[in-house]
C-alpha cells in the first residue's frame, strides 16, 4: 500500500494509540499482578510514544497534526489495526498471555517488529526530506523500544 507522507505519520500516532489502548486493557483483565505492572509500563510507554509521534506529525502537518475527513480517518486507523496487535486480546488468550509477562513481551516485541518493518517502509518512500527525518525519528524510537522489550524477556525468562 501506498500513503502519502502526511497519511504515514497519522498512522504512525494512531498505532500507537492502539499500543497503549490494548496494554490497558489487557492490564484491566490480566489476574497476574506482575503482569498487570509489565502491562501498565508499556501502556504509558505508548502514551509517551503517541505524544512524540503527534509533535513529530505537527513539524509535517501544522499545529493540531493532519487531519482528514471522517472516512479518510476510519481508513487510516483500519490500516494501523492491521499493522500492530491486529489479534486484540484475543490473540493472547491461547497462550495465557493475559496472565503471563512472557507471552506479554512476545506478543509486544512481535508488533515492534511489525511497526519497525512499517516504519522503514515508509522512510525509503518518503518523497520530503523533512518526511524522512520524521521517520528515521520514529524508527529511532521504535528500535530502542524493541532493545528494551527484548532485554526484559531476557531477563523474565532468565
Amino acid at each position: 500500500m501506498r500513503f502519502d507522507d502526511k497519511q504515514a505519520v497519522s498512522i504512525a500516532v494512531e498505532m500507537e494509540r492502539r499500543g497503549e489502548e490494548f496494554y490497558s486493557k489487557t492490564a484491566r483483565v490480566s489476574k497476574n499482578p506482575e503482569a498487570v505492572a509489565l502491562l501498565a509500563k508499556l501502556a504509558e510507554e505508548e502514551r509517551r510514544h503517541m505524544a512524540d509521534f503527534q509533535r513529530l506529525s505537527e513539524r509535517l502537518c501544522g499545529d493540531g497534526g493532519c487531519s482528514y475527513d471522517e472516512e479518510t480517518g476510519t481508513y487510516l486507523t483500519a490500516i494501523a489495526a492491521d499493522i500492530v496487535f491486529a489479534g486484540g486480546l484475543m490473540e493472547l488468550i491461547p497462550d495465557g498471555g493475559l496472565h503471563s509477562p512472557e507471552a506479554v513481551l512476545r506478543y509486544a516485541i512481535r508488533s515492534e517488529k511489525d511497526s519497525i518493518l512499517f516504519y522503514t517502509e515508509m522512510t525509503g518512500h518518503a518523497l520530503d526530506e523533512s518526511a524522512r527525518a520524521v521517520f528515521e525519528e520514529i524508527l529511532k524510537a521504535e528500535r530502542g523500544h524493541l532493545a528494551r522489550l527484548v532485554y526484559l524477556l531476557e531477563k523474565t525468562i532468565g
